[in-house]
């Protein structure tokens, strides 16, 4: 395979067609599940829930190492999301870690197809269970969600007593 360099406009041209590609997805999958909703009931989104977090949760802990702390948490989950659109600040405290998302492209996304029901219950539902699958003795708090139509996610990580 040869290693060749690509141009900036083709660079760009590219990103776009595979932002193109992914709206594409994401209005198939939400038509595809509300159709199964319509046609069998709620019950449809609480498997889709169940099912996503268990798969969420294998992937993203499979083989994780660390201490088990809060900071290799953030790190194994927060701190790739920075190149990929994802703006948040984190503030540590005597009680714990307080993370302030203020952009997430799936929130924007979700929200601008009018999905963001679906896209709570595909990306925001899974973090209570990846904290709890990374380390039973973290908890977990949030009130906020930019998919629910806040202006931040407020996720707020602690040491259980």
């Amino acid at each position: 395979m040869m290693n060749e360099k690509i141009s900036k406009n083709e660079q760009t041209a590219f990103l776009s067609a595979l932002r193109d590609v992914h709206v594409m997805y994401v209005k198939q999958q939400l038509t595809l599940l509300s159709a199964l909703q319509n046609k069998f009931g709620p019950e449809v989104a609480q498997v889709v829930e169940q099912e996503n977090c268990a798969l969420v949760c294998r992937t993203y802990l499979a083989g994780s190492t660390g201490t088990g702390s809060i900071e290799a948490l953030i790190n194994l989950l927060w701190e790739p999301l920075r190149t990929k659109g994802y703006e948040f600040s984190v503030t540590h405290s005597e009680d714990g870690v307080q993370m302030k998302c203020t952009a997430c492209p799936w929130a924007r996304l979700y929200r601008n197809l009018g999905g963001a029901d679906w896209g709570y219950r595909l990306y925001c539902a899974v973090d209570e269970d990846l904290v709890k699958g990374f380390n039973s003795q973290i908890g977990f708090k949030r009130t906020k969600t930019l998919m629910e139509g806040d202006e931040y996610c407020d996720h707020f990580y602690y040491m259980k007593e």
